[in-house]
């Protein structure tokens, strides 16, 4: 659900947002994505250091324990934070991205 939310608020910005077409195209896919689509987006929520902390504060290896240990606000800001690279934008259209928002 946090991809899908992701995804509307990509639809809703302005065109001249720095990488815009490739990440409108990964808001559009990802609405219905394939198994390589959803692969890839699973990989930059696993590398996201806000969710690997969190996980890791638990002190268990149990995936029920340690996903209930990350928020709803983590990882919509995981999604958000892995949103360019998953859709190809470069470093330096996200840092312009970023600093936009």
């Amino acid at each position: 659900m946090a991809i899908a939310v992701v995804a509307q608020e990509v639809f809703r910005e302005p065109p001249d947002t720095p990488g815009y077409p490739m990440r409108w195209n990964l808001a559009k896919t990802v609405i219905s994505p394939t198994e390589a689509q959803a692969a890839s987006m699973t990989v930059g929520l696993v590398v996201s250091p806000a969710l690997l902390t969190a996980a890791a504060a638990v002190g268990t290896t149990d995936p029920t324990v340690m996903a209930a240990a990350i928020s709803d606000a983590q990882l919509l800001a995981a999604v958000r934070l892995g949103w360019d690279s998953v859709a190809g934008v470069s470093p330096t259209a996200a840092a312009e991205t970023q600093a936009a928002t």
